[in-house]
């Protein structure tokens, strides 16, 4: 299932610093006073460095990774006789989590029991007669016989475990159903003195260190989001592995799942899930206010040793707080109030054909 993912990654990273980028014009240094600066009450921001570009945020739900669930179904009728464990709990392998009163499944079980027992045995006959074999004590039809006997119910036996697992007789006779492995319950039967059919599940238990979140994104994304990209959930960082080839008519969406450490929630847990592609070399964020429109292109002022400069960007990502850009020089400063106030400045200089 992951074989392919680094190559798809790579294509993401090789995609993304192959983006074509305009030629940028050289920073054009603003002919400010220290008391003019003063006079403008400019505030100033850091530029971050930023190696991903938020791609969509989308509402989503945590689920456990179906590699991390198992499922407990009744191999016979029967009627539903006590519940031991309630949803939602912690259970340890062997827990009791519900009996089923069922003479059918509870003869399988003593069959199932008898089989075993004499498996066991005849196991046991056999390695016997290998060291009788070859201490010459007797034939090798005996030995034969013998092999034979244990291979037959070793095959016998095969299938019990599907009656078996998580299931013991009780001594009342009913049938108690026991958890096969650690982890939350998260659903199980119920209603006491119920019927149960034949295939309904009886209990269901999740656990492991991942989940998977699933979310629907707008269908204009579709052809955006691939599987790869980064994905988060608060602190808990993954990647998307599949987006639905199609898109649901209804809602007009496509489903995205990602696989994400079991930090990003519990089971059923409501989410946004933070989608990213990798960012082009040398991209990063700033406040969105200090990205202004000059003429047909991006710019941010800029402080650096004391001077203010209009500097050229190439904006690719920008929300209601922040924008990532490309064209800015690392620990710099930008201009995040009094951004227009400088933008009447740069308006006033002449044009670089006349300076």
């Amino acid at each position: 299932m992951y074989r392919n993912r680094p190559i798809v990654f790579m294509s993401l990273v090789l995609g993304a610093l192959l983006l074509p980028v305009a030629k940028a014009a050289p920073p054009v240094s603003l002919p400010l006073e220290p008391a003019q600066v003063e006079a403008m009450a400019l505030a100033f921001a850091p530029v971050v460095d930023t190696a991903w570009i938020p791609v969509a945020r989308i509402p989503a739900e945590v689920e456990f990774a179906s590699d991390a669930q198992v499922a407990l179904f009744a191999p016979y009728p029967g009627t539903l006789a006590r519940v031991h464990a309630p949803e939602g709990r912690d259970v340890a392998v062997g827990a009791p989590i519900l009996s089923v009163a069922s003479p059918a499944w509870a003869t399988a079980l003593a069959d199932a029991a008898g089989r075993t027992a004499r498996r066991d045995a005849a196991v046991r006959e056999d390695e016997r007669g290998k060291a009788l074999l070859e201490a010459g004590v007797i034939a090798a039809r005996e030995a034969a016989a013998l092999r034979a006997e244990a291979t037959a119910l070793r095959a016998a036996t095969r299938a019990d475990p599907a009656l078996t697992n998580g299931a013991s007789l009780s001594a009342d006779g009913t049938v108690l159903v026991r958890a096969t492995r650690s982890g939350q319950l998260l659903q199980r039967a119920s209603g006491q003195g119920r019927a149960i059919q034949a295939g309904e599940l009886l209990a269901r238990i999740g656990e492991g260190d991942q989940c998977m979140v699933i979310g629907r994104a707008p269908a204009r994304l579709a052809s955006t989001l691939t599987p790869g990209m980064r994905a988060a959930v608060g602190g808990a960082v993954g990647e998307i592995e599949s987006v639905a080839g199609a898109i649901d008519p209804g809602s007009r969406s496509v489903t995205v799942s990602a696989r994400m450490p079991a930090a990003a929630g519990l089971p059923g847990a409501l989410v946004e899930l933070a989608i990213d592609r990798p960012a082009p070399s040398e991209t990063r964020r700033v406040p969105a206010s200090a990205v202004i429109r000059m003429a047909e292109d991006d710019a941010v002022f800029a402080r650096s040793d004391d001077t203010i400069a209009m500097i050229q960007v190439q904006v690719h990502y920008r929300d209601g707080k922040q924008a990532w850009v490309g064209g800015l020089p690392a620990g710099s400063e930008v201009v995040t109030r009094g951004v227009l106030a400088l933008k009447a400045v740069a308006e006033s200089l002449p044009a670089a054909s006349e300076r």
